[in-house]
């Protein structure tokens, strides 16, 4: 057992490193008022900190100062959100709609699964609802009448007490090369580190660069840009809605066309989930459903559960509306990049229901392809 001394000392260290991560992600005129508050917590919960979770509290203090928490509204409704930038920046977006129809909301932070555990890669930790469970549960228990998600955080098939009532316009959906040193992911030198937290874009990164070394990357859109700049990573890649909505970029920010490296199901768009039977689902449909979004996103999702794949799975699927016809592209991978099954299919699909059909069609065609022997690999956790 550590002795008072060894406790003082560890916690000093902790604050060290938070002096550090201040400097490095934070407007000057807070750091002051910040580290105030990160020195008031308890010398045991400092010293208990690794390097990762004194991060994640700086961020956290971070945000409590520049957004602090809204009083309730009479009559309003509570959206249940993640606390990170982009996951609030995504809800006021949400709201700003709802209140032009006049339906005002108040914000409900919640923290989750794979936000609290930021020391291991996202395919090891072992769920497919990393991001959304905390949220559900919120809306299970009273505390928030809908939740915003982004839609690729949501497992293929949700619980059956939950609906989605909408599905918002649809952001750039592609992912972005980010670099401070290199123009484009072709001009990294062999060797150079890549940093990603998605299985499905390292597998798709790799059948394109295999001389290239994949790392982990965990942390918000903020955090994941500041290790860019410091070194840790050549480049990183990272969905190019979250930079847009955040109005974020690297020095060298190039998106990837859908071609060469498929998004994942949903990726852009925002969903809104509600429990089964709320009497205000058609209000949040009215205000905020955009059709041509939903169309392509149920497609997507659909083959995505064909699949049995989660938002983890090394999965890409992208659809596309041109009029009343949906083309979707499906890419499926083996972790290493090694083997990638892709299929495009096109097909008239005005409704919801046709959307649905094309999209198990792709993936009963990618599992002939020999995607379910890619699925069926064990995972590597990288």
């Amino acid at each position: 057992m550590k002795g008072d001394g060894d406790v003082v000392i560890e916690a000093a260290r902790t604050l060290e490193r938070m002096r550090d991560y201040l400097h490095a992600g934070v407007p000057h005129r807070q750091r002051a008022e910040i580290f105030a508050r990160l020195s008031r917590l308890p010398l045991e919960e400092l010293a208990s900190m690794n390097p990762v979770q004194a991060e994640h509290a700086v961020e956290s203090a971070a945000r409590a100062l520049s957004d602090p928490q809204p009083a309730a509204q009479e009559g309003a409704l509570v959206c249940a959100t993640r606390a990170s930038a982009l996951a609030l920046t995504q809800t006021r977006l949400v709201a700003s709609r709802l209140a032009r129809s006049g339906i005002p909301t108040t914000i409900l932070k919640v923290s989750t699964t794979g936000d609290r555990i930021q020391d291991r890669p996202l395919a090891a930790i072992g769920s497919q609802s990393l991001f959304v469970k905390e949220l559900e549960i919120a809306l299970r228990d009273g505390r928030a009448h809908y939740a915003v998600h982004s839609c690729k955080d949501l497992p293929s098939t949700i619980p059956s007490d939950m609906v989605i009532a909408a599905i918002t316009a649809r952001e750039d959906p592609r992912d972005a090369f980010c670099s401070e040193s290199f123009p484009s992911f072709q001009a990294l030198p062999r060797g150079a580190r890549v940093g990603t937290s998605s299985l499905r874009r390292r597998a798709q990164l790799s059948a394109m660069r295999s001389d290239l070394e994949y790392a982990d990357l965990r942390g918000n859109v903020d955090t994941r840009l500041r290790k860019l700049r410091e070194g840790q990573y050549d480049a990183v890649v990272l969905a190019c809605a979250g930079l847009a909505r955040l109005d974020a970029r690297a020095r060298y920010t190039v998106p990837f066309s859908v071609e060469e490296m498929v998004p994942a199901a949903g990726q852009g768009a925002l969903a809104i989930e509600i429990l089964a039977g709320s009497t205000f689902s058609d209000a949040l449909r009215g205000a905020l459903n955009d059709a041509e979004a939903e169309r392509a996103v149920l497609c997507e999702r659909a083959a995505l559960a064909e699949l049995r794949g989660g938002c983890q799975a090394p999965i890409g699927i992208h659809a596309r509306c041109e009029g009343d016809t949906l083309s979707v592209a499906g890419a499926v991978a083996a972790p290493d990049g090694s083997i990638l099954v892709r299929e495009r299919l096109e097909a008239p699909a005005a409704g919801l229901a046709q959307a649905r059909a094309l999209g198990v069609q792709l993936a009963r065609a990618l599992l002939t392809l020999g995607a379910e022997r890619l699925l069926a690999a064990p995972k590597d956790g990288a």
